[in-house]
């Protein structure tokens, strides 16, 4: 009966060592299973052997190191590993004349601007669109442009227009009708990249007002010349003398001759011209020009009364037809109603 107990026994061991062996046998056999590894890394190619599948271990032994910006990508077929390094290379930015660069291996446009934390606004104009897809030799450019539009009034100069009469003397010249400047709004669109003057891009006119021509009644009555004078205008030139022996001094200045004879005055709305062309002024007075040339300085004065300097810069139907000597601008007509008619001295000035 016991030794029936002990061959049951060493049955059981001998189950137990067995099975050990079996389990030992297959771990070593699973041991020495080997993976063939297909590596590419850029243009290098290599096949390797080994017992591991991990990726770390197996770049290590192919000797190969990365960097952060690099990819690695691994698929398995059967005892196969396929593992693909893809090198990072520079991406340049020029972001409003400012350069970034930064290292990638793949990816998009808008993925290499998150990298380098680039927002970019309205204003802003790129060379590639987000989704193009980066490659060795890629630059991004980004420039901000803006349109910026000013503009300016300018004056638009009327015209004169002349209207003849001869219900007035030659070198009568008046006023009808003021002219009025018009105006005229300019546009302009201006353009700047990164901050800087790049072209004008666009101009436009646009017409407030037109100009409205002035209208000038010019004589073209024949002139009565100073030679013409009659005996009935003596009483307004009495005395014309150029004998130089009438030449002497008043008031400080030195004058060749002196005239006699009769004054008026006038007086005129403002921007009024003259026949000379400039506005009449006070210390512009009309004259026959045949008698005092335009241009001539004067120094007028009468009993009680002194108009002071003058100029020779107009002339009148009166001053032409010899019923006046001179014709005093004044800046009111009640001083020309007070003035009325004088006789005065005229002074031509050296």
């Amino acid at each position: 009966m016991k030794k029936l107990k002990n061959t049951a026994k060493l049955r059981k061991i001998l189950a137990i060592v067995l099975s050990l062996t079996i389990i030992f046998a297959c771990t070593v056999l699973s041991a020495n299973i080997y993976y063939r590894v297909r590596l590419t890394d850029g243009e290098r190619e290599l096949t390797l052997n080994t017992y591991t599948t991990n990726t770390n271990r197996i770049l290590k032994s192919a000797d190969i190191t990365l960097s952060s910006a690099d990819k690695v990508s691994k698929t398995e077929k059967g005892n196969t590993i396929y593992i693909n390094v893809v090198r990072a290379y520079p991406v340049h930015i020029m972001y409003h004349n400012m350069e970034y660069v930064e290292f990638m291996a793949g990816g998009t446009v808008s993925e290499a601007l998150k990298k380098a934390e680039i927002n970019l606004s309205v204003d802003d104009v790129i060379n590639h669109s987000g989704d193009t897809l980066l490659y060795d030799g890629i630059e991004i450019v980004i420039d901000e442009v803006k349109y910026i539009s000013k503009s300016e009034i300018k004056s638009v100069k009327y015209d004169t227009k002349y209207v003849e009469s001869d219900e007035h003397p030659q070198g009568y010249s008046k006023v009808v009708k003021k002219g009025v400047n018009g105006q005229t709004k300019i546009t302009k669109t201006y353009k700047y990249v990164n901050g800087e003057f790049d072209s004008v891009c666009s101009k436009s006119k646009e017409v407030i007002s037109k100009p409205k021509d002035a209208v000038v009644k010019k004589g073209t009555a024949q002139v009565v010349q100073a030679s013409n004078i009659t005996n009935d205008q003596e009483n307004v030139v009495q005395t014309m003398s150029t004998n130089t022996s009438t030449a002497g001094s008043i008031n400080g200045m030195s004058y060749s001759k002196v005239l006699t004879g009769s004054a008026t005055a006038y007086t005129a709305s403002q921007g009024a011209l003259t026949s000379t062309g400039v506005p009449a002024y006070v210390g512009g007075v009309a004259v026959n020009p045949n008698i005092i040339p335009y241009g001539s300085k004067l120094y007028i004065v009468a009993d009680g009364y002194t108009y002071g300097y003058a100029t020779a810069v107009d002339t009148g139907g009166a001053l032409m037809s010899g019923t006046a000597l001179v014709d005093l601008y004044m800046s009111s007509y009640d001083e020309c109603i007070n003035f009325g008619r004088r006789n005065v001295k005229v002074y031509i000035l050296n």
